[in-house]
């Protein structure tokens, strides 16, 4: 029995072996998604000098026009990214180095092609599940590109980078908006019904904006689209409701600058999120929604 016992564990370490021609390593599993975005997470933000900014951006423009993504890491490496494929997946994703975490944010993309969409998880830590649901829908869908905040929007005053000048995301978007004027960049929020200020709001599923006071047909239409097909109380701003705007998004400002139409702000109450990340289905709603009503 001990013997039958060693053989036993003899041959579980052999097969925990990887054998390379002219080498013998142990085999270790390629991170998932989920795994590099536990381990982006930073204390702290240092705020990015502006020359590198524009670097970046002009890194993401590259990348999001790049036959293939992959080989992204050769405009990122003097920003301290490094760039990884994930196995057995069509997803490359720039994180910061390890020794240079800065809470600059994880991007992530498809290796080659995808349809015009960048999804937004801008407060993944405080806007629960909302990082989760984006890297639901991004693997999921075919969107092209995704983007997650990897510093707590509270950390400090120069933290949450939708209400700060200028970012890495804001980079990322306005590349995005570059490479693909038509395109659509849906940034993800979460709210608590039981703190707005106005019946709409307390009432409200979804809240859908762009951060004007004239959003245009196609987040019109969106709105309708998740109402009718999710079976929700969707509404916009400030057509239905005046709250949670996105009025002092500077993302949202940046953008409209750029006469970039294809920016959605949405708002998403706590059912709405648990059931999103529950059901596969009401998400692929969601998704088709955002594409058949693109600008």
């Amino acid at each position: 029995m001990k013997g039958a016992n060693a053989m036993k564990k003899t041959l579980l370490m052999a097969a925990a072996l990887l054998v390379v021609p002219g080498t013998l390593t142990l085999a270790s599993a390629e991170p998932s998604l989920e795994t590099l975005l536990d381990q982006a997470r930073s204390e702290a933000y240092a705020v990015p000098p502006a020359n590198s900014i524009l670097l970046a951006q002009e890194g993401f423009r590259q990348w999001l026009a790049a036959d293939k993504r992959s080989e992204g890491e050769r405009d990122f490496k003097d920003l301290d990214y490094e760039s990884i494929a994930l196995s057995q997946s069509d997803i490359v994703v720039l994180t910061e180095e390890e020794n240079a975490r800065r809470g600059r944010g994880l991007f992530a993309a498809r290796v080659a092609g995808g349809s015009p969409l960048l999804i937004q998880a801008p407060h993944q830590y405080f806007d629960l599940r909302t990082g989760t649901l984006a890297r639901q829908l991004f693997l999921e869908s075919d969107a092209m590109a995704a983007a997650w905040n990897t510093t707590h929007r509270y950390e400090s005053d120069d933290t949450d980078l939708v209400h700060i000048a200028d970012s890495y995301l804001h980079a990322l978007s306005r590349a995005f908006a570059d490479v693909h004027p038509e395109g659509r960049i849906l940034q993800l929020h979460g709210y608590s019904r039981a703190k707005r200020d106005s019946r709409a709001g307390r009432e409200a599923q979804a809240i859908l904006s762009d951060g004007t006071s004239y959003p245009p047909k196609a987040l019109v239409q969106l709105t309708a689209c998740l109402s009718d097909r999710l079976d929700i109380r969707a509404l916009l701003y400030p057509r239905d409701v005046r709250e949670l705007g996105a009025t002092t998004n500077t993302l949202a400002a940046d953008l409209r600058r750029r006469d970039f139409e294809g920016f959605v702000h949405l708002e998403l109450d706590a059912d709405l999120r648990k059931r999103l990340i529950k059901d596969a289905g009401a998400r692929h709603t969601l998704i088709q929604c955002v594409t058949e009503t693109t600008p």
